[in-house]
């Protein structure tokens, strides 16, 4: 706690006090009590014995320690003021405004704030204040545009689908072994069935949970599962359950959307139908009412969400990607890790097969964060959490599971701290991303262990990988979570590397001035106003190279504008500058 905030609350409580000590006497309207306070020794009158110990005198002596205590925190409070003022005033006017605040008036003190203002100089504001207030403008403004991209840039509301019936089913798109997804559309009478797949004709993806032991109940499926629709924004009761039922729902965290974080449309509960390939595909998971050997209950949990053309892992499989396309996914897994970070949630199940990407614009990839099933989503924690016995559920992917987490031991006082586990993981994730394979992957006798490995057993990177980038996945790697980089800074170091001038990255310049930030995020912030499109998909003009920059990258761009903050920029040049040898 500052001395400011120190000293205001002593002044506070010890107004109060002198207060009600003093209820009683009869003093003018017009005065304050404050011009009655004297020392202690001018207080206590001039005995030469002392008299017995009484109330009486006890509470004379606290009277006088409050008096003392409050002239302090006044002098205190009026001293900080008046040295932030950085014009010259006239010497009898500065005193008696200050011998006035001493004793209640305030009044000449706030005067001089105003002078202060009034006059343009340095007053209780600094530059780098009202640089970092136009900042924060930027900040507003982008993120305004973006609100208004997720409200335009789908046709359906929530409440569009609340249930089975309100869908035609597609093909299935994935199986795993706790849900399987179908491709769907929204039903239409007069549309006609098609076979084929294709995400136009079915752009939406519906994914069912696999219920083995969870009673075929609205309530009870949700509070087994809740982790599950931490990205959605509401959940349908359409089977008449009483809405005090959900107050449980309160306890968990809500991550609220973001580019780089799976978008759901909707959730509901609901019973499993007879689709196609079920029999083949998930027989176990089904209900004996479809499958005579199926050993699943009669309702599950649906989450109808974005369809996306590939996970990371397939895409990674077939495709031969750019060193600027690996930066520009690994940037936006960065942003999606800080976004979740921001608002207290841990994934906790990163890997390559839990990232999917948009590729509407094949050369610049969306990539999003799904699959948030073993998440730690809380609200009564932040991102720790007490581990008193090994019961307590880590999360899954051990494989990828942070050193922090994994070595911990359970005891009394220990805890579990999540808060730089993704990034962890995240860099692991980065070495499949340029071209590499995962360390903590492949064969028992190569592969690292996050439980025992040292900082200096990962691999290098390829060489055409740039160096800011490889000294970055060397930091969010190092097993010490104390020397890693915080997943904000982590992040602005990559959209540096995308955008920022060149002349900022290199080793013999020296860091950028806030004006000079400031004008760069207000150069972006322009590019983004001019240049905002709201349709995804038709990025022909960036093939033609007209000039426009394409809607992945205005995501990008826009979410490093809606967090921009001059202090942490600076904090990222600093960085690259003392790791670019």
């Amino acid at each position: 706690m500052s001395v400011r905030a120190v000293a205001g609350r002593i002044f506070k409580h010890g107004t109060i006090l002198l207060r009600n000590q003093y209820k009683a006497n009869t003093y003018r309207t017009t005065r304050n009590i404050s011009f009655s306070i004297k020392s202690a020794n001018q207080a206590l009158p001039n005995t030469q014995k002392s008299p017995p110990i009484t109330n009486y005198n006890n509470r004379n002596v606290l009277r006088n320690i409050c008096r003392q205590i409050n002239q302090h925190a006044r002098r205190i409070l009026i001293d900080n003021a008046i040295n932030r003022f950085s014009f010259k005033i006239g010497t009898e006017f500065f005193q008696k405004a200050k011998e006035r605040g001493l004793y209640g008036n305030t009044a000449p003190l706030l005067s001089l704030v105003g002078v202060a203002v009034a006059s343009g100089s340095q007053g209780i504001l600094s530059k780098d204040d009202e640089l970092e207030g136009i900042c924060w403008e930027i900040r507003e403004c982008i993120t305004k545009i973006q609100q208004t991209r997720d409200i335009i840039s789908h046709n359906f509301t929530e409440e569009d689908v609340m249930n089975l019936k309100a869908l035609s089913f597609g093909k299935p798109i994935a199986k795993g072994s706790n849900a399987v997804v179908y491709s769907v559309k929204q039903y239409s009478e007069v549309s006609n069935t098609s076979e084929d797949s294709d995400i136009e004709i079915y752009p939406l993806a519906l994914k069912m949970m696999f219920n083995y032991d969870i009673q075929s109940n609205s309530i009870a499926i949700l509070k087994a599962m809740y982790r599950e629709i931490v990205p959605a924004a509401s959940f349908f009761n359409n089977q008449g359950i009483n809405h005090f039922e959900y107050e449980f729902l309160k306890t968990t965290r809500y991550l609220p959307p973001h580019p780089n974080i799976v978008q759901i449309f909707s959730v509901f509960s609901d019973f499993i139908p007879e689709l196609e390939k079920c029999r083949d595909l998930y027989p176990a998971a089904l209900p004996k009412r479809i499958c005579e050997s199926g050993e699943g209950r009669n309702m599950s949990l649906f989450i109808l969400m974005k369809r996306y053309h590939q996970n990371l892992h397939e895409y990674l499989k077939q495709t031969k990607i750019s060193i600027r396309s690996s930066a520009f996914m690994f940037t936006q897994l960065l942003e999606g890790i800080v976004h979740m970070v921001t608002h207290n949630v841990a994934h906790r199940d990163l890997k390559a097969d839990n990232l999917l990407l948009d590729l509407s614009n094949p050369n610049s990839p969306v990539l999003v964060i799904t699959d948030f099933g073993c998440c730690l989503a809380e609200s009564a924690t932040d991102l720790t959490v007490p581990y008193t016995t090994n019961d307590v559920d880590k999360g899954g992917n051990t494989a990828l599971m942070a050193p922090e987490i994994i070595n911990k031991k359970p005891g009394v006082f220990t805890k579990l701290n999540y808060s730089k586990s993704d990034l962890w993981a995240a860099g692991s994730i980065a070495y499949e991303i340029f071209g590499c394979i995962n360390p903590f992957y492949g064969d028992k006798t190569k592969r690292l262990s996050s439980l025992s490995y040292r900082d200096e057993d990962l691999p290098n990177l390829p060489v055409n990988v740039p160096l800011i980038l490889k000294r970055l996945i060397k930091n969010i790697l190092q097993k010490d979570p104390s020397k890693r980089l915080d997943p904000e800074v982590a992040a602005n170091i990559a959209q540096l590397y995308l955008w920022a001038p060149n002349s900022w990255l290199n080793t013999d310049s020296k860091i950028p001035k806030c004006e000079e930030i400031l004008e760069w995020l207000l150069n972006l912030a322009v590019k983004l106003f001019c240049e905002f499109r709201c349709d995804p998909v038709n990025d022909d003009d960036i093939n033609k190279n007209n000039g426009y920059i394409s809607f992945s990258e205005y995501l990008l761009i826009s979410t490093f504008l809606c967090r921009a903050k001059l202090l942490n920029i600076k904090t990222a040049l600093e960085w690259i500058q003392n790791n670019s040898l």
